[in-house]
């Protein structure tokens, strides 16, 4: 298992644990979940939340966050619990998993980790459910010849004319540094050595007038669609979910770098249904039903298992063939310089987005 070094636990939240956490919500027979909505959530509700409950005669409430970890530590440090079962990106994991906000828990005492490992494994605080694929996108219906293929593209404004949507978050400084020519490979020692930091926001400063920002993923494949963004960093499993729903003709291009990260599930710190959210999460990622899930989602499963249980026609948008392209968020550097720098981070991008 993956391990984090607690450096921080002497926090207000767990001064708020220590006072006793009052739940917004009535203990009863109730599981709290917030995931990251549109599609997610739906996916979520169908194969998960809703077999779940009726296996455990339980009403579920559901909520979504666009990954604001303010609003997951003010639940925390005010004792106003209002999840019992987070979905949540590996940054805003290691963080809250850090800082006391998530529980610790041994998860080889509740089920076979092993087929975890190849992905990444499962940490001290959460369990991955899906790998998500983030690239380069654009509509083949609108640029049908000359498509863009590269992050070089991407900022080429003159060849390719229009606004760029990009996700509203730091990590999007990654991008930047690929688009300036640093290899998937080599972004984290880029980004996290002397300068790197100013060098992705002076990348950023070429196409500022260009930006579109999204904050959900369901956006991202909206303004595609709609044809406000040319082109949009987007996730494999939104492209895939607007091509089979929506008819659309998404196309994606890994040849310029991707980016490759889980989304995990984890317990809420301090929630008094930890044994029944620990129980969902066991459901919710073995094989069968991992995989069902990613059927849905049309996102890799990170559980070996499941993996096999998928047909070929699966990998069609999974770099699978491409893998020497791709940035993988996760390992110590990238962990250790996301923990250090995820919240000033965000606040510089939001300063320089409205400066």
């Amino acid at each position: 298992m993956t391990r984090f070094h607690a450096t921080r636990r002497a926090t207000l939240g767990l001064a708020a644990l220590a006072a006793g956490l009052r739940p917004a919500f009535g203990q009863g027979n109730t599981l709290s979940f917030v995931n990251n909505g549109g599609v997610i959530a739906e996916a979520s509700r169908r194969v998960w939340y809703e077999p779940f409950a009726r296996q455990h005669g339980l009403r579920v409430i559901e909520d979504n966050w666009n990954q604001e970890y303010a609003r997951l530590r003010s639940q925390v440090e005010t004792g106003q619990l209002r999840w019992d079962v987070v979905e949540i990106t590996y940054n805003n994991m290691a963080l809250a998993c850090d800082e006391g906000f998530i529980e610790q828990i041994d998860w080889s005492r509740h089920m076979n980790v092993q087929p975890f490992e190849s992905s990444g494994g499962v940490t001290e605080c959460a369990v991955p459910i899906m790998s998500v694929v983030g690239g380069l996108t654009y509509d083949a219906d609108r640029i049908r010849e000359n498509p863009p293929r590269t992050w070089q593209d991407f900022w080429n404004v003159r060849q390719w004319p229009g606004k760029r949507g990009l996700l509203y978050r730091a990590s999007m400084l990654e991008i930047a540094l690929m688009a300036d020519g640093v290899p998937p490979a080599r972004v984290i020692d880029v980004l996290s050595a002397p300068g790197g930091i100013d060098r992705g926001f002076r990348k950023l400063d070429e196409i500022k007038p260009h930006i579109q920002w999204w904050r959900s993923g369901a956006e991202s494949t909206q303004i595609l669609a709609t044809g406000e963004v040319a082109m949009v960093y987007a996730w494999n499993g939104r492209v895939a979910s607007a091509n089979q729903r929506d008819r659309r003709n998404f196309r994606m291009s890994f040849d310029g770098g991707f980016v490759l990260g889980n989304q995990y599930l984890a317990v809420m710190r301090g929630t008094p249904r930890r044994d029944l959210a620990i129980e969902f999460i066991r459901f919710a990622t073995s094989a069968p039903v991992l995989a069902q899930f990613a059927r849905e989602m049309m996102y890799g499963p990170p559980n070996e298992e499941a993996m096999r249980l998928l047909d070929s026609s699966f990998l069609a948008y999974l770099p699978h063939d491409k893998m020497d392209m791709a940035y993988i968020q996760g390992g110590e550097k990238y962990r250790q310089f996301w923990l250090e720098n995820l919240e000033p981070l965000t606040q510089r991008l939001a300063r320089w987005a409205a400066s």
